[in-house]
Parts: C-alpha cells; structure tokens; sequence
C-alpha cells in the first residue's frame, strides 16, 4: 500500500477532481484520503471489512489463501475498480493495475459517495471513523491473548455469527426500544416534584363511606405506582428496561451482555466494523445513482481540458455498469442514476411545482415545461439530506419508468424459470418478454421490509430464568431448521443464559444444558408491540 503522493500522474489528476467536485460543483466534501494497492492487498483489504487492519483470524486468513489461489489460477479476478471507507476524513483505495482513465472515473465516483454520506439523514460520516477501528483491532488483537486461543476463536464465531442482526436505523433500534435508567428516573423526580401538589395519600384502605363510594380511582392511582416502583427496581438490577422490541440484536448485546472486557473488545470491535452496512442496504440505490451522476459531471470536465483522454473507452465502461436489469435482479447503479436524471428533468421542467401537481388536464400535464429557474442540485441534495431509497422510490418511481428503465423486462429462459405465466406477460418478441409494470413498485417496496432477512427482535431480556426471549416476525416465510439450533446456541454464548424464540407456534429453547423445542399459541407481533407499551409481560407460555 503506497499514498497517492507516490503517483505524480494519479496526485494530479486527485486535485483536479477535487478542483470540479468542490470548487466548480459546490460538492460538501470530508477530507478524502487516496492510497495505491495491488491486487492481493485490495483482496486483503475486502476481507478486512474496507478496513488497513483486522483482528488475527484463522478464518480470514483461510480466506486470503483461498482467494490468492483463485487468482494466480485464472479462477477469479483481480480487476477491483474502487474500495471507499466513508468517513471525516475517507479512504479510498485504487487498485494499480487500472488505467489512468479508469483511476480518475474511480476518484469521481468516489467523491459522489462521501459527498452522499455527509448530506444523507441517516448520515454515515463519522468522525475518525478509520481511526477508531484501528484502535479497537488493538484492543482485539490484545483480548486474544489474554483470553487464549481456544476461547477467542469460540467467542469470536459466536459474535459474527449475530452480524446479520445490526439495525441501528431501524424503527426498533436501541434508542427507540430502551429506556436507559437516567432518561426514567428524571421521569420520576418530575413526578415527585408534583405528588405533593393535592394529591391525597394513595391507600387501599378506607374509613369513610365518601371514599369507599369512591374506590376506583385510588385503587387505580395505587396499581400505576406499583407499576412505576416494578419498573424502577428493573432498572436499579440491570439499568434499562425494553419498551418496545429491540431488532439491532448486536447492538443490545454489546451493551448489556455481561461480558469481560476482553469479551467486550470482540463484540465493540465487530459492531462498529459492520454497523455501516444497514446504512448501505437502506440507501444503496440513490448512493450509487448519486456517485454516477457526479462521476460522469466531473469526468466530462476532465476530459473538455484534456487532463484525461478515452471518452469513447469511458462510455463503453459506464453503459457496462449501467446495464439494465430486472426488478428482483435491481443494478442500484442504473437505477440510481436514470433516477436522479428523471428527478434533475423534473425541477428543470417545473413539474415539480404546486401547478403542475393541481393540472387535471393530461395533454397539458404530459407537454408542460415551464422552468422556474431553480437550483437543481440544491433541490437534489436537500432530497439526499430528506430520505432513503424506500421514500425515493415510493415518491418517484412510476409504472411508465418501470418500462422506460427496463425493470419490468426478462430474458424468456428466466421468466420461465421464476414460473412466469401467459397472464403475467405484458407484452413481447423473440429477445425478450415485458412484465406488467404496476406490481414492480410494490414488489420493489416490499424489499425494504425485510431486506431478505428473517426479521427477529428481542422482547424480553429477563425471560423465565433470565433467559432472553427473541421474537421472529411472521411474514410468511419460515426460518430454517438447520439454522435455529446453532443460530441459538450462538446467542446463548454470548448472553451466558438460556435463550428463547418464539417463531409461529414454536418456542425454541438453548443453553449450556442443550437444546429444546416446545409447542405454543401463536400471538401477532403487533400485540406484543401493545404488550410491552403497556408495560405487560410480552410473552407467557402457556
């Protein structure tokens, strides 16, 4: 790995992209930090997480070995065309044997994808974000010693086998699910400060007919303070309570798993190394969309003043990229970017006006281009600063771009293969056979449900015997048998108490002392929502 400082030809072509991205394009900037890698060093590099280093691993260096063979033998590529770590300041690797052309299309894009990450509201452009997982790779490497072999590789399997379940931005995260103890107990010195202000002395107990008459409502003052004095004693055992399901499994775990400090740099050092990944899921269409559209801005500058040559090349490489492809095979890349143009036409156009959305008449509105003279990029990236890709699509994703994107658009062969029948078939010839386009929004929406993950939440963390109890969330698919048992004994690794889930009808048991599985009633997800706002038990087998 060498600093681009090292190229003089790559460093200049660095400051004239930063010289049209920030200067010439207004673009918000981090600091963005450039380094030169060969192939086996960007193939190490993919396994590190985008990471320079990573804790020891027998598995990774499996990996390594196992890849460096796949490519000296032909079996695989070496050809990588950009890495990027986004943060204040980013890194972004360039793989030596790419062309000079190919090197600066690779710093444009780039500078479209921290641009992205600093506007984004779920905003993904930490601080030293590098930095500090360089020190927790430190502290990793050191819990391996103390800890000894046997047991590191144990714990360290048992963590990265919860990597799946980290939802910082989910609706049920860690911050929307718990209640920590200094956030209740503030709670409760406000209603101390007013107790006094009135109020008479709560009391199960009467002497008078007046009162007696009047049960109902101490009675009920008296079971809420029993509710809030429950409440408080679990927070003084364990320093939170769960007041809505929790899906960010990892997250919890890393913060209330009774752990040992070296136990604790394991699980710090693999969350903080993957959390970004649910960034990526949730905004990888307009991310990659906004790194073509500034790639391809800033590249048509540089080659206008011919501090690059190949346009012809260049545009062969980006169609490549933007290639088509159906729905359920989505290209975030072509996507993203036909998005944007459409979204950039639709502020040029005036359609996105007030008059446009009232006019009834369908000639007017189809032929309407009436220009306000607005700043298109600072509309489209006050929309980057407003959503995600579920918004982005839902608000401008229609059935006539379905069609005019392709989306809705199958090879025969394929669409005979996913069961397609004559019914479904919209229109076609000999190449291919066109879909109809208005179920695709929806089908493409419902991807953000899930994101083709079994939707599992903690909803109870002192379950029967301290056990914690895991909820999986029925939408019509099942979880794999031959994943629940080793999935659960992982968990309970890590929480050192029995673990449960309830999944349907089944409520799934494992410890230390084996493994069970028992049959109960099903209850909705929702009305365990409802249980655990009410602060109910979640969950009782019956």
């Amino acid at each position: 790995m060498r600093n681009i400082r090292s190229d003089a030809e790559l460093q200049h072509l660095a400051e004239r992209v930063e010289y049209f991205a920030g200067d010439v394009f207004n673009m918000q900037l981090p600091e963005m930090r450039f380094f030169i890698l060969d192939p086996m060093e960007f193939a190490s590099l993919l396994e590190k997480s985008v990471y320079p280093t990573s804790p020891i691993n027998i598995w990774e260096g499996k990996r390594i070995a196992n890849k460096k063979h796949r490519i000296e033998s032909g079996q695989e590529s070496s050809l990588y065309y950009e890495v990027v770590q986004t943060g204040n300041p980013s890194y972004a690797y360039l793989n030596e044997t790419n062309s000079a052309l190919t090197q600066a299309s690779v710093m444009a894009h780039v500078a479209g994808h921290c641009e992205f990450s600093e506007l984004n509201v779920l905003h993904d452009s930490d601080t030293d974000r590098t930095e500090y997982v360089m020190y927790l790779v430190r502290k990793t490497d050191l819990a391996r010693k103390q800890m000894g072999e046997r047991r590191y590789l144990d714990y360290w399997n048992a963590c990265e086998s919860v990597l799946p379940f980290i939802a910082p931005n989910s609706q049920y995260n860690l911050e929307n699910a718990i209640d920590k103890e200094t956030t209740v107990s503030r709670g409760s010195y406000e209603d101390e400060e007013t107790a006094d202000e009135g109020s008479e002395p709560l009391s199960l107990v009467s002497d008078t007919m007046t009162s007696l008459l009047n049960f109902e409502e101490p009675k009920r003052r008296f079971i809420e303070e029993e509710k809030k004095r429950d409440r408080s004693e679990a927070l003084s055992r364990r320093g939170y309570t769960l007041r809505a399901p929790c899906q960010d499994i990892l997250g919890f775990l890393r913060h209330y798993a009774p752990t040992s400090e070296s136990e604790k740099s394991i699980l710090n050092y693999l969350y903080v190394a993957h959390q970004h990944q649910d960034f990526v899921i949730r905004t990888q269409i307009m991310n990659e969309g906004w790194a073509m559209y500034w790639e391809k801005k800033i590249m048509m500058e540089l080659f206008a003043e011919d501090s690059i040559r190949g346009a012809i090349d260049y545009a062969k490489v980006f169609s490549g990229v933007c290639y088509p492809r159906p729905w359920f095979q989505r290209n975030p890349y072509h996507l993203g970017y036909h998005m944007w143009l459409h979204i950039e036409d639709l502020y040029k156009e005036g359609k996105m006006s007030l008059d446009y959305h009232e006019e009834v008449d369908l000639e007017t509105r189809r032929l309407w281009e009436k220009p306000e003279g607005v700043d298109t990029h600072a509309h489209m990236r006050h929309l980057v600063k407003s959503v995600t890709d579920y918004e982005f699509l839902r608000r401008f994703l229609t059935p006539e771009l379905v069609e005019k994107f392709h989306l809705n658009r199958i090879d025969p062969r394929m669409a005979q293969q996913i069961g397609v029948t004559q019914e479904d078939v919209y229109k076609a010839d000999k190449q291919w056979i066109w879909l109809n386009p208005e179920p695709v929004v929806d089908e493409m929406l419902k991807f953000f449900t899930h994101f083709y993950r079994p939707r599992i939440y903690i909803i109870d963390s002192d379950y029967l015997d301290g056990g914690l109890l895991l909820m999986h969330r029925d939408d019509g698919r099942g979880l794999k048998a031959e994943w629940i048992r080793p999935a659960m004994m992982n968990f309970s690794r890590i929480w050192k108490s029995p673990v449960y889930l309830l999944s349907k009808d089944k409520l799934y048991r494992a410890s230390a002392g084996g493994y069970k599985e028992l049959s109960v009633k099903a209850v909705p997800f929702e009305e365990i929502v409802e249980r655990m706002r009410k602060q109910q038990t979640p969950f009782k087998a019956v």
